[in-house]
């Protein structure tokens, strides 16, 4: 779920105000008293706080439970984290939260860091009947806290689903504030403040800011770092497996750094990128069997609904068959982040997202960026052309995949020195995109044509309706070539890629 709450600190003696004619409307709930007692956990140099997460273990209101909150964002007061939960006993990390957070910890061990203790006044707020937000009044006495002796006070503004009244909660909130109340500069959780400052150390990856005069060596740490952090950052919401899309993102930060370091391969060791783009190679088809299952998911069922009626029965088999591919995927995906192999590459990719190993040749920090990288994002925008150019009116499928591969490193090479090139990279990144796209849903033709013919062998009576989606498929294959046609054209312009020559 989304967590929206808006965090403000207090005197512990503050007085809670009336707040139930903030706005015309609003109705305040009847008060209740809860004894909240959360443990913290965290690795010995607290990785997960100076990432932004949380992962406590709680009890008092509905039970033991297990609680990680990903990454939040902050604006003014207000935060927005994922809340994922475990209903697992309390005691040891269950194996499920460890496995969701290695990411993040990799090889380090997590423990308890500090237990928090709440006194916890709540009570519903409503406006013309709708639930509008939980109001929380929180006393908070921290053991193990930066502090010998830690207590505090807040208040969070936790906002119901779909709350469509942002004046209404300005109004309450304000009436806090005059009370008392006072924003944190940025808003926090609530064991980040008991921690203290080294909560706030930077993460294990950090991009460094790059721009137009950008030197080689600090363009190369700001690409691979911004797909490492993407890459951690979306591990554990693949683990949870409820947002195929996580997967998607996990896989395009794999596929990312291993063209970037194809891309800058002339400045960086050889023998170093080679084991570093062969174990993201690996990773990649490991877990690309999952995403492979969810687009495939998506498109059989689009398909699906131009049968007729009468083949509803049938079309419930196909589908039974097609969640037992995407459960068997998904749990490959996860034996998959479960191996050492994989903590053994994390930790590979960190300390190259710290500390590229350059060659001899490319690792002079202070040599400008921009007369070097334009010729390193040249080279996989001739292949692709070249590629373009050969290929045959009767082109096999295996041909169009080829020259999708080539579209996704020329326009990966593009993104990577779109920071020193500006607009025109960007531009010419956005049209490869393009061609990348068309060209990606070709290919998914090509896997529901397999993946229906193996289905049609196995449960026999589905072949009638499977005959009729592989042809759905291929009538889709003719109209994408000449779609193709259209994409190459406009991206094969000069004028976007002139900043090349």
């Amino acid at each position: 779920m989304i967590e929206r709450e808006i965090k403000l600190a207090a005197e512990v003696g503050m007085a809670m105000p009336d707040l139930s004619n903030a706005v015309p409307g609003l109705v305040v709930g009847p008060r209740s008293v809860l004894e909240l007692d959360a443990v913290y956990y965290d690795t010995p140099t607290l990785a997960l706080a100076r990432w932004g997460v949380t992962l406590r273990s709680r009890s008092g209101e509905a039970g033991p439970v297990w609680t990680l909150k990903l990454p939040a964002t902050g604006i003014d007061s207000e935060m927005s984290r994922d809340e994922v939960t475990f209903d697992e006993p309390l005691g040891p990390v269950p194996s499920a939260v460890r496995q969701a957070v290695r990411a993040y910890t990799r090889s380090d061990v997590l423990g308890p860091v500090v237990r928090l203790q709440t006194e916890r006044m709540q009570f519903e707020i409503e406006l013309d009947g709708r639930p509008l937000a939980k109001v929380c009044d929180d006393t908070v006495v921290a053991d193990g806290a930066a502090e010998p002796v830690n207590v505090f006070r807040e208040f969070e503004v936790e906002l119901a689903p779909d709350t469509s009244a942002p004046e209404a909660i300005d109004a309450v909130v304000a009436r806090l504030r005059r009370a008392g109340c006072r924003d944190d500069e940025p808003p926090m959780p609530k064991a980040l403040r008991a921690l203290g400052p080294r909560a706030f150390d930077p993460p294990d990856v950090v991009a460094p800011k790059v721009g137009k005069r950008t030197t080689v060596a600090r363009l190369v740490r700001h690409c691979l770092a911004k797909s490492v952090i993407q890459l951690i950052d979306q591990h554990a919401r693949v683990c949870v497996g409820d947002d195929p899309e996580a997967l998607h993102q996990f896989r395009v930060a794999a596929r990312r750094l291993r063209s970037d370091l194809r891309t800058f391969a002339p400045l960086l060791d050889q023998g170093w990128t080679k084991w570093l783009r062969g174990e993201l190679g690996w990773l990649g088809s490991e877990v690309g069997s999952g995403r492979d299952a969810d687009v495939l998911a998506e498109r059989l069922r689009s398909q699906l609904s131009r049968l007729a009626d009468t083949d509803a029965k049938t079309v419930g088999h196909l589908l039974e068959r097609l969640a037992e591919t995407k459960a068997s995927a998904f749990q490959h995906v996860l034996a998959t982040l479960a191996e050492e192999r994989y903590v053994v590459l994390l930790d590979a990719l960190v300390d190259a997202a710290r500390e590229p190993r350059f060659s001899p040749v490319g690792s002079a920090d202070d040599r400008q960026a921009r007369p070097i990288v334009a010729a390193l994002a040249r080279k996989p925008w001739r292949r692709l052309r070249r590629a373009v150019d050969d290929r045959r009116p009767d082109a096999p499928d295996e041909a169009f995949h080829a020259i999708r591969i080539l579209s996704k490193r020329a326009r990966y090479a593009a993104d990577a020195v779109a920071p020193i090139y500006g607009k025109p990279a960007r531009r010419l990144a956005g049209a490869l995109g393009d061609v990348q796209d068309v060209l990606g849903h070709y290919q998914d033709t090509t896997v529901a044509e397999a993946w229906l013919r193996d289905a049609a062998k196995a449960l026999p009576s589905t072949r009638l309706v499977a005959g009729e989606l592989v042809a759905f498929e291929r009538d889709d294959r003719v109209l994408l070539k000449a779609r193709f046609a259209k994409v190459w054209k406009k991206t094969s312009r000069r004028e976007l890629r002139k900043w090349l020559e």
